[in-house]
């Protein structure tokens, strides 16, 4: 009980003190127009202003409508609304309740707004106008990576964090999530959109995120997989999903070592390896040219070796991936 009461005691300050779109912007704000051209006007929400303007807008989730009026040129514009940074960023702050505090913002159309600065160009040849949140997410997302059939990647990507399942002969079932790992393979487009790819890898679950020379103590539980995988793959815009085939040889391996006199082992070192056949599915984004984050999900289900039977075993990975064009 008293536990509940701290965590309450804890959270309800944040709710109230870091929703931030909530509390820190106001209704409105103020806003300036203005056009690339001489002695113009905008009429804008039944008002009209000589160019160029400021004036206090109210925040809203609609789109602006803007008419530019000018002796030679009448022309509409529609603004978008577009969440603002204080929306997007800072309710990062309150990790332990993110959800909490978007979703306290996600109800109010304070988080919106139209840029602070609007241009009126009569040379655009779009009648669109975004803010610059809206129009970094408009471009990223509207923007294409062309593939053709015919084309051949290589392929190199590094599974950062890898997530093991295993069931070594004669040893209960073992489990642990670590880093690092590499893997490199080439890719075949059969189709504009549809690629086969084989790709060879080596994971471990080395238990810090980054390289470095580490001292151990005691007796320590290692887990790694060298694995190959053969995969259909679909191509939709930024996403790839693919499904295959893989083979791998996982091992888990108790070791010991007796450096600052650590405490006596409580059985002998042992080693245990087992090659088996299973299934791959992985899913992809693109964020670059060249890059992509995604994750690997390899379930084995037949033992081939050391004996022959059924015994589940998987891998997760995140991937980091990076793709060369050999040819197009």
């Amino acid at each position: 009980m008293k536990q509940k009461v701290k965590n309450l005691i804890f959270v309800i300050p944040l709710v109230f003190l870091s929703s931030c779109a909530t509390l820190m912007l106001k209704k409105d704000y103020n806003i300036r127009v203005s056009a690339n051209v001489p002695d113009a006007k905008a009429e804008i929400q039944d008002s009209i202003y000589s160019l160029p303007a400021v004036f206090r807008i109210k925040r809203s989730k609609e789109d602006l409508n803007i008419r530019l009026i000018s002796d030679s040129l009448e022309r509409n514009y529609i603004v978008k609304a577009s969440p603002n940074a204080a929306f997007l960023y800072a309710n990062l702050i309150c990790y332990p309740v993110l959800p909490l505090m978007y979703g306290i913002d996600f109800t109010n159309q304070k988080r919106f707004y139209y840029g602070k600065n609007i241009i009126l160009n009569s040379c655009d040849t779009t009648s669109i106008i975004r803010p610059p949140v809206a129009k970094s997410y408009y471009d990223y997302r509207t923007r294409s990576f062309p593939s053709n059939k015919g084309q051949l990647n290589f392929t190199y990507s590094f599974p950062w964090v890898n997530s093991f399942f295993l069931q070594p002969q004669h040893e209960s079932s073992k489990s642990n999530t670590g880093f690092w790992g590499f893997s490199a393979g080439m890719e075949y487009y059969y189709k504009d959109n549809k690629y086969l790819s084989l790709n060879g890898s080596a994971v471990t679950d080395f238990f810090i995120p980054f390289p470095a020379a580490v001292d151990f103590s005691g007796e320590v539980e290692n887990m790694y997989s060298v694995y190959a995988s053969l995969t259909d793959n679909y191509k939709f815009r930024r996403f790839t999903l693919g499904y295959g085939l893989s083979f791998s040889r996982n091992t888990w391996e108790l070791v010991y070592h007796d450096r600052f006199d650590p405490p006596p082992p409580t059985r002998d070192p042992a080693r245990k390896s087992g090659s088996s056949v299973g299934l791959i599915l992985d899913g992809y984004h693109q964020i670059g040219r060249h890059f992509y984050i995604g994750l690997i999900y390899r379930p084995t289900f037949l033992n081939i070796n050391p004996d022959f039977k059924y015994r589940y075993e998987h891998l997760i990975s995140m991937d980091f991936k990076v793709k060369l064009r050999l040819m197009k």
